[in-house]
């Protein structure tokens, strides 16, 4: 069909056209956003997220790092300890209190270390059942330890870029204030007691920033082509079913009158014809 005639019959159906338009754009929200009806909600749908990142050092009272006699592998190993305590309910509870988040609303990994397999750092089924349980959560935090390092990486997610930050840098604070209190209750020598430092601010900012506009475009520019193509041959039947045929809107009788035209004058030269064969027989 030519596109000046597949224009020509969405013109003349424009009303359906713009319900079309109407109900793609429907279906273009309700891409992006969740729809409450009790009570009456508009709720996004969180295509785009921030991130955040920080760094947690697990150190001595007098640096170690200062100091090339000291060995790090206690410390390394005090840190993939606090990796794993960091993803236990207990210590997402104190993160949540300490960045002023729900915490139902997030849900926490790892530690994952760096320099092992992928294979080796699968989850079991048991861990697998709670990660999705968790993958609707809004708020979620991921622990990574690199093995001879006492440094714990901490990556959060969050639907604002402040909140990302906020709850990456509350993972190193709660965990702080928690082996304090531990050490003061238990009156730790100074010189055995462990020290966690935060390097740094947490950095983040957004991920997949315009995708909620690329979504709502996509869906709406479907849902609209979708709807004009069936107009299109709802149109070719109606007419169809009013009686019209592929010669329809021809002139039918410039056919008849042309064939008359044409018996007429073949007649006579029939006749000649037939003179001649009955003077030659």
């Amino acid at each position: 069909m030519e596109p000046a005639r597949t224009l020509k019959i969405l013109w003349r159906r424009r009303r359906l056209v713009a319900l079309g338009a109407a109900v793609a754009l429907l279906a273009a929200l309700l891409s992006i956003y969740r729809l409450g009806l009790f009570p009456p909600s508009l709720e996004s749908r969180s295509n785009v997220f921030a991130s955040a990142s920080s760094q947690i050092l697990v150190d001595a009272p007098n640096s170690a790092f200062a100091d090339t006699s000291f060995d790090l592998d206690e410390l390394d190993t005090r840190a993939s300890v606090f990796a794993r305590f960091l993803a236990s309910p207990a210590a997402v509870a104190l993160i949540a209190k300490e960045a002023g988040i729900p915490f139902e609303a997030i849900e926490a990994r790892g530690p994952f270390e760096l320099n092992l397999p992928e294979v080796q750092q699968a989850p079991t089924a048991e861990e697998r059942s709670s990660q999705i349980l968790g993958e609707g959560a809004l708020y979620r935090l991921r622990f990574e330890n690199n093995p001879g390092l006492p440094i714990v990486s901490v990556f959060a997610q969050a639907p604002e870029p402040e909140e990302a930050a906020t709850l990456a840098a509350a993972a190193p604070a709660a965990l702080h204030d928690y082996i304090e209190r531990i050490q003061v209750e238990q009156q730790t020598p100074l010189q055995r007691q462990v020290v966690v430092r935060q390097l740094g601010s947490s950095r983040g900012g957004t991920v997949n920033q315009g995708a909620n506009l690329q979504i709502a475009t996509l869906v709406f520019a479907v849902v609209l082509g979708t709807w004009c193509m069936l107009l299109i041959p709802a149109r070719t039947i109606a007419r169809g079913w009013r009686g019209g045929g592929p010669g329809d809107g021809q002139p039918r009788s410039n056919g008849s009158a042309g064939g008359r035209a044409n018996g007429r004058r073949r007649a006579p030269e029939a006749l000649r014809a037939d003179g001649r064969q009955q003077r030659i027989g």
